[in-house]
């Protein structure tokens, strides 16, 4: 099996420093804020194929709670993953459904939470500049390749 050796155990995620990183849209969640409106709460992973510190890291809880005041944020996000300007959504969960998988530069703060400790905090957005990964090309399958 393995044996336990807390000298492997130093190398765990540290605090995300505070900086632009791009990162993929990762998940999202629809919640209630604690004012009783509806929010977005999304998270980011940082990239592992553009040469940036805390590769693969994630950034959770950001939150985008849907208040007049607050839409500048889904504006913001929105104009950084390239949504075409005048893009129409039915719903926040279809722009969510949207929004997951693009690519963008978030930057990152520091927050200080009720228990003293210090989280990452997206305070802003901008356009890609690395843009999508990379691939191998389109994929192709024929019929000899599917099992049924």
């Amino acid at each position: 099996m393995f044996k336990i050796n807390h000298e492997e155990a130093k190398g765990g995620f540290e605090l995300i420093a505070k900086g632009d990183y791009e990162v993929t849209v990762h998940n999202y969640e629809m919640k209630k804020a604690t004012t009783g409106n509806n929010q977005v709460v999304v998270d980011y992973e940082i990239r592992s194929d553009v040469n940036q510190p805390h590769q693969g890291q994630k950034i959770l809880f950001d939150n985008f709670t849907v208040t007049d005041k607050a839409m500048w944020r889904f504006q913001a996000i929105s104009k950084a993953a390239q949504f075409p300007d005048g893009m129409d959504f039915n719903s926040y969960k279809e722009w969510a459904d949207t929004l997951v998988g693009k690519h963008l530069v978030v930057t990152v703060g520091h927050r200080v939470a009720n228990n003293g400790k210090t989280y990452p905090e997206v305070t802003g957005f901008k356009e890609s500049a690395a843009g999508a990964p990379q691939g191998s090309g389109p994929i192709t399958v024929s019929e000899d390749d599917v099992p049924f």
